[in-house]
């Protein structure tokens, strides 16, 4: 076997054993970046994805380090050289000067934005765009029809694998997050403190999401002010925070419009009352969503990150979840607490009632005169009339006992 058809049938190998593999997304991009180095001999490699969300491709992977662009750098579908491949689903191979063509978008941060020739491919799975691919040469490169082939072939191999990936991710988080909610849930059932409740619920968004703060705001009972009743931060900087005025706070809006709202970055946004907190802790990005009972807003879930982040439609919908349970919690501790108070009103109208019969029977009083009698002691004393029922109630049970031979 010839030594080029060798490689191939390696590379093919190499090929099915990841589109047949169960790794993580990361190692596939990886293992993409590898392979288009490996097969057209390219100086530098990066992997675009889309995020169907903000109809964006984002970078995700390179061959060379990019630590702070990795998840940053965003091109709109359409946008850019990757975005026309995106919007076109096609290859483009340049030999030169790529910075010449009307379509190419300069990052500074790149450096393989000032290489010479240019090859970018599609990654697709099903006929859908999962990402694009670009393979840089610093010098410049008249690529062959063999060579366009194969980065063709390799994003529609890849693109495979990457949804593959990418759906066994999204059914692992679903299960994750089924988890979380049903022990929050049983949190809920079990345990009597409000503030204990909220606090499990915040530490959920955090841990689940991976956010580094989440808090939980609740109206007051005049309607006035705004309290945080649980915060879950990863930073020392976090601690408690005064109550607000509704119409000081940015919150009011979702009050208002009873509907979920995100901030891009909270530190722009002049109504924004914790700057400092934002700056000490590197908060951007804000998803408040209300807490509804009974069709009435009485509080909010807020979720941050600390960089710009667009929120997905599986981050909001969890995060709603989330706020239904933090609506269960606070109904939950309000219906026990009025049952509290209607059994220690109920408790309080029998021992009125058994001190007026005390009473009627030993001053041969009518039912109204006795009530009007403790009903006056009470306020000559200003005791409570269930304190003297209680004391009627006490001297009858002694003067039995002290009757007894």
């Amino acid at each position: 076997m010839a030594p080029e058809t060798k490689e191939q049938v390696a590379v093919l190998h190499r090929i099915s054993n990841i589109v047949s593999s169960n790794w993580t997304l990361e190692k596939i991009l990886q293992e993409l970046v590898g392979l288009a180095v490996a097969m057209i001999k390219c100086d530098a490699c990066l992997v675009y994805l889309v995020d169907h969300s903000t109809n964006e491709i984002v970078l995700r992977a390179s061959q060379l380090p990019h630590a702070k662009e990795i998840g940053n750098i965003r091109l709109k579908i359409g946008e850019g050289l990757a975005g026309w491949v995106g919007q076109h689903k096609s290859v483009v191979a340049l030999a030169s000067n790529i910075a010449a063509d009307s379509r190419f978008k300069a990052f500074p941060a790149l450096p393989e934005d000032i290489h010479e020739a240019f090859l970018s491919a599609p990654l697709i799975s099903g006929g859908d765009l999962i990402g694009v691919i670009n393979i840089h040469h610093r010098d410049e490169k008249t690529f062959t029809q063999e060579e366009i082939a194969l980065a063709a072939f390799l994003g529609e191999q890849m693109g495979g694998a990457i949804a593959k990936s990418r759906l066994a991710q999204r059914s692992e988080k679903a299960s994750g997050q089924m988890e979380a909610l049903s022990r929050l849930a049983r949190t809920i059932s079990d345990e009597n403190y409000l503030d204990r409740m909220l606090e499990a619920v915040s530490e959920v968004v955090t841990q689940i999401l991976d956010f580094p703060l989440c808090s939980i705001i609740l109206v007051d009972q005049d309607g006035d002010c705004l309290a945080i009743y649980a915060a879950r931060c990863s930073s020392p900087h976090c601690s408690p925070r005064k109550p607000l005025r509704i119409e000081e706070s940015l919150i009011a809006r979702v009050l208002r419009a009873g509907q979920p709202m995100i901030i891009p970055d909270v530190v722009e946004d002049r109504q924004y009352c914790y700057p400092d907190l934002a700056d000490r802790t590197d908060l951007a990005s804000l998803l408040s969503v209300p807490i509804l009972a009974r069709e009435k807003v009485i509080g909010t879930v807020n979720a941050y990150t600390r960089v710009v982040h667009q929120f997905t439609e599986e981050e909001m919908g969890f995060v709603k979840m989330i706020a239904a349970l933090a609506a269960l919690a606070v109904q939950n501790t309000r219906l026990a607490a009025e049952t509290r108070e209607m059994k220690r009103m109920l408790n309080g109208r029998k021992l009125i009632d058994r001190a007026r019969g005390i009473l009627q029977q030993k001053y041969s009083l009518t039912e109204e005169e006795a009530y009007i009698r403790l009903r006056d002691e009470s306020r000559d004393r200003r005791r409570p009339i269930r304190d003297l029922a209680e004391a009627v109630i006490l001297a009858q049970n002694l003067e039995r006992r002290n009757a007894i031979p």
